[in-house]
């Protein structure tokens, strides 16, 4: 019964999503639409960040997941990018919000595992050091959140597939310079 009313809460709040910011929707607003009482609402979480932190991180272990073994990872970023893309009006009502925070915390967890995928399978494993490759990582992650949330505060004008495929274009052609030049400096 907890999974599926935690379910109905989380689902409910991304169609409220759909017309209004979070920091507009309150827990009664939510309650009522789920139909559900307070002490219910209470049981299952804090409050509607959490509710938020909890749909980003069902999305995001998703799309890893269904990526894991994949070959190419283009296509994680572009699975990301369409995620966001589709759900363009609630990603700008949370992104506009007080707590744009959570959208950057899901953002950056998708977007650091992709980085660091990419990372290990162009340095040829045992080449560098973890840290060079944790830098590497968390360098290009930086630049493709900073990609992202630009195409976000631009109304996602550009393709999420174009997107996706200019900046793997740009990884894999960069990658390997990066990863000598952190190695030579530390």
């Amino acid at each position: 019964m907890a999974n599926f009313t935690e379910r109905a809460i989380v689902e409910t709040l991304n169609e409220m999503l759909k017309t209004q910011t979070i920091d507009k929707i309150t827990v009664k607003d939510l309650t009522d639409a789920c139909g559900i009482s307070r002490n219910t609402f209470y049981y299952h979480f804090h409050d509607i960040y959490e509710v938020l932190a909890r749909s980003f991180i069902g999305y995001t272990d998703a799309i890893l997941k269904a990526h894991e073994k994949d070959e190419s990872w283009e296509n994680t970023l572009i699975e990301l990018l369409s995620f966001l893309y589709e759900n363009r009006v609630a990603v700008n009502h949370v992104y506009k919000s007080v707590d744009g925070e959570a959208l950057d915390r899901f953002l950056d967890k998708v977007v650091y595992h992709y980085t660091r995928s990419v990372v290990e399978e162009e340095s040829g494993r045992g080449r560098f050091s973890e840290r060079t490759i944790s830098l590497a990582a968390d360098f290009y992650k930086n630049a493709l959140l900073g990609a992202v949330f630009g195409w976000i505060e631009e109304n996602m004008k550009e393709s999420p597939e174009s997107l996706a495929h200019l900046y793997n274009s740009v990884f894999s052609g960069t990658i390997g310079n990066l990863l000598t030049s952190i190695e030579r400096a530390l």
